[in-house]
């Protein structure tokens, strides 16, 4: 499945969010959960200020060629959604992946997002994370492959999930899927998730940029109108002016307001302080 990268952050990757970051995180940076092809992939770890036992949400960033994405734990949108997590009682968990662009990338990439989960709560004393309250975080191109498959089978940890201008439906995408296989399509839409015979979804949160690519926003409607239909415990957080990327380049009211909204969403489905 080849398809373009999605990489707002791209001019200007040390860029914070709008909502301006907090500090005081204890953080672990560079932990490395998988080796693949002799590369190793790294994750940070922003732990509250103070010890205890926390529910964690894993930022799963989207695509882009090698040399942007090889990083992109570092780039200051994830390092400010650490601090952002951490000062909400939250252990906030950006990690490395490897890019997928122009080549077969949704399985090799959602196995990686299910080896940075399985690094963390294997160590969960060790990180003072709960493992069974777990949260997604995902970005751009990053729903296919960290979203779509989580939600299609609910593995048990998985308590909520949020997703920021999101690829939920690959359908808009056909002309530009190589192959633009049937099956394919379904399997890496997080849409298919909303299938009548698919159980025991986890509260959803949408957040949509009005001045999004038109492929991403005829996918996120869709998304919308069913999970809507379905009755799925869902929060749209709509930016009727934003752009893709807006919690880094839409310095506004509204970006601020969506950014609050979401923690707050994470810190009480995760039931974090308790």
């Amino acid at each position: 499945m080849r398809m373009g990268g999605f990489a707002p952050q791209a001019p200007g990757l040390s860029a914070p969010t709008v909502l301006p970051p907090p500090t005081g995180a204890r953080v672990e940076r560079d932990l490395v959960y998988r080796t693949e092809d002799g590369r190793s992939l790294r994750l940070d770890i922003y732990r509250p200020p103070r010890a205890g036992t926390f529910p964690v949400v894993f930022l799963v960033n989207g695509d882009a060629p090698e040399e942007i994405i090889a990083t992109a734990k570092d780039w200051g949108v994830f390092r400010s959604y650490g601090e952002h997590l951490a000062a909400r009682g939250i252990v906030g968990v950006p990690f490395n992946h490897r890019s997928g662009v122009g080549g077969q990338f949704a399985a090799e990439q959602a196995a990686e997002v299910r080896a940075a989960v399985a690094f963390v709560r294997e160590r969960a004393a060790q990180y003072e994370v709960d493992p069974m309250r777990i949260g997604l975080w995902v970005f751009s191109a990053g729903g296919p492959f960290g979203l779509a498959p989580l939600l299609q089978r609910r593995p048990d940890w998985l308590r909520c999930a949020a997703g920021f201008y999101t690829i939920w439906d690959l359908e808009p995408y056909r002309d530009q899927l190589r192959p633009p296989i049937d099956e394919r399509i379904r399997r890496w839409s997080a849409i298919t998730a909303l299938d009548p015979d698919t159980p025991d979804l986890p509260p959803l949160l949408v957040a949509r940029a009005g001045r999004d690519r038109p492929a991403i926003l005829i996918g996120t409607d869709t998304f919308i109108h069913r999970a809507r239909e379905r009755g799925v415990d869902l929060v749209v957080l709509d930016h009727p002016d934003g752009q893709h990327g807006f919690d880094t380049r839409d310095d506004d009211e509204r970006s601020r307001e969506i950014i609050d909204e979401t923690l707050t969403f994470f810190a009480r489905h995760l039931e974090a302080g308790q």
